[in-house]
Formats: C-alpha cells, sequence, structure tokens
C-alpha cells in the first residue's frame, strides 16, 4: 500500500504525493496517522517562503501502530507522534518518540499534545506564587490553552482579544475578564505584574509590553514568523520598568516528550481538553487548498482528519 504525503514545495505551494513506505528500522514503530494539528508555525513557514524546499512539514500527530521493531511501543498502541513529517497516511519514528496514550485520552486530543505541551512548559516557567492575576493577550489556541491551564491552577485571568468568537470562548474556558483591545482601561498601562502575549503579531506583542508593570514579566509565548519574525519594541521604556522578559518557548526534546505525556493526561481526566477547540476538519488533499489560504480567519483550530471517511474535504467543522 503506497503512502500519501504533503510536500511544500515553495512559498504558498504544496502538493500530496504517493510514495512508497520507508524501511523499517531497528528501535522504530510505524504508525497509521489519525490526526494531524495544522500548526501556524506551518502554515506561516510556507505563507512566507522562508525555507529549502521541498520539505515535509507536520508535528501535531496521533495514530495506531501498525508495525513495531521495539518492544516498548507494542503493536496496536496508540500514540501521540513527535515527528516533523506527519500530514501523512503513516509515519515511522523511533520508538522513544511516541507517547503511549491514557486509555482515556482520545486519539484527537492525543495529536494536540505536542501544542498543550509548548504550553506547559511555557508557562511553568513563571513565577505565579505571588500573583494576583494574570493577564493574557491573545486568545486563539495556543491562547486558549494557556487561558485553561492557568484557571485549572486557580489563576483569575483577563484576557485581551480582538475576534468575538475568541473572546466568547475564553469566557467559556474560564477567564476572570474578557476585554477587546479597545476597552482595555489605562490604568492597565504599565500596571500588570505577569503579562502573557499569545498573538505572535507585532500589534500583540506591543500592547503585552506596554501593560507590564514595573519589574513585571513579559512571558512571550506567541510564534513570530510573519516579516521574518522581525519586531520593534520600546526598549527605553523596557530597560525603565526593568522588565523581566522570557522567551516560553522550549527545544529539548526530553522535555517536550515529558509534557505530551503530562498534556494527553489532563486530557484523559478531562481536565484540559484540546480536541474541544477544533472547529476545523480537512481531509489530506484538501491540505493545499488550506495552506494556499483557504481557511476562514474565525477559525480556532484546524485539524487533518484521517481516522474519519476518507475523502473528508470539510473546512467548517
Amino acid at each position: 500500500m503506497t503512502v500519501r504525503r504533503l510536500i511544500a514545495t515553495g512559498r504558498a505551494a504544496t502538493i500530496v504525493e504517493e510514495t512508497d513506505p520507508e524501511a523499517l528500522p531497528e528501535g522504530h514503530v510505524r504508525v497509521r496517522v489519525a490526526y494531524v494539528g495544522v500548526c501556524h508555525s506551518d502554515t506561516a513557514l510556507v505563507a512566507e517562503g522562508a525555507a529549502e524546499f521541498p520539505r515535509r512539514l507536520g508535528h501535531e500527530v496521533s495514530g495506531t501502530v501498525t508495525e513495531s521493531r521495539a518492544s516498548a511501543v507494542p503493536e496496536g498502541s496508540r500514540v501521540s507522534a513527535y515527528v516533523g513529517d506527519g500530514y501523512a497516511t503513516e509515519v515511522v519514528l523511533p520508538a522513544e518518540r511516541a507517547v503511549l496514550l491514557h486509555p482515556a485520552c482520545g486519539l484527537l486530543d492525543g495529536a494536540l499534545a505536542e501544542p498543550l505541551a509548548c504550553v506547559i512548559g511555557g508557562m511553568e516557567m513563571l513565577d505565579l506564587a505571588r500573583v494576583p492575576r494574570v493577564v493574557l493577550v491573545g486568545a486563539g489556541f495556543m491562547g486558549l490553552m494557556a487561558l485553561r491551564y492557568l484557571v485549572a491552577a486557580g489563576h483569575p485571568v483577563t484576557v485581551i482579544e480582538p475576534r468575538e468568537r475568541a473572546r466568547e470562548l475564553a469566557v467559556g474556558w474560564g477567564a476572570d475578564r474578557v476585554l477587546h483591545p479597545d476597552e482595555v482601561p489605562g490604568t492597565m498601562n504599565a500596571g500588570c505584574p505577569v503579562v502573557i502575549e499569545a498573538t505572535g503579531g507585532a500589534a500583540g506583542l506591543q500592547l503585552a509590553g506596554d501593560l507590564a508593570a514595573i519589574a513585571g514579566t513579559l512571558g512571550i509565548l506567541g510564534y513570530h514568523q510573519s516579516q521574518g519574525g522581525r519586531r520593534t519594541v520600546d526598549m527605553e521604556s523596557w530597560n525603565f520598568r526593568a522588565l523581566r522578559v522570557l522567551n516560553l518557548h522550549h527545544r529539548d526534546t526530553g522535555d517536550l516528550l515529558r509534557w505530551m505525556d503530562r498534556a494527553q493526561r489532563l486530557a484523559a481526566h478531562g481536565i484540559l481538553r484540546p480536541a474541544e477547540l477544533v472547529d476545523a476538519r480537512v481531509g489530506l488533499e484538501g491540505l493545499p487548498a488550506l495552506f494556499a489560504g483557504a481557511h476562514r480567519p474565525d477559525s480556532i483550530k484546524t485539524v487533518v482528519d484521517l481516522a474519519g471517511q476518507e475523502g473528508n474535504e470539510r473546512l467548517g467543522g
């Protein structure tokens, strides 16, 4: 049986091709893919064209092991797979990069364990022991997961978000207060001890920086790829307020795998289920259109659905 996979060929250009299955080395497993989360870092990379092409993409993956050469991950195991080529009908990966799913964790939540792991690592960099309130700028997929994680720990969170639908979701996910950026009162400027930026945009970063208090913390969770990642910040203001600026991203594979395991456990126990934020599904054959820009502007999270009917091309839910 051939394998179908997405190949990014250039700026705003992708194709789905068929290839023969890869060989299975010792210590590896073959996974039939069920779901793949479509990450903004992937779509932005292709849209910007600032990468070497052709290349494979896709790192939010779940599925079932169909062949194993590793006793720790036997055939039939349901896993979250930490890979970089997940937009495919199957992937081959080292067994140590397969996170076994709890029986109560669904495959859709399992696919989204990787982005939730990034949130877990980022939030735990913050010293919140004596903080009365957290401000979160941006309520997209990552922002909403950060919100729920903070709410689960009992923190009052003020969310600032321009999109009406995302603001409504923030209310449902436990925000103590929700504001449009135009509604932010002047009294909040330079008055918030901890501000988390989760927009990935210049305007969101500017707002978050302006809100952080003297000796406060600005945590940057947003992934800043647009405009080549270049941003202009008011360093005089940041210097004067002695801000503690934290990059909340991580690159240690061992840490991410450990947090992926924690993420799927959070989902299994119903504490934080990222699958609840999925509002758009697409089949593998529909990915090229999505990477070319065919997506809903108010969508929170899109997944490639290979677990249901083949050829599912829905972009609306």
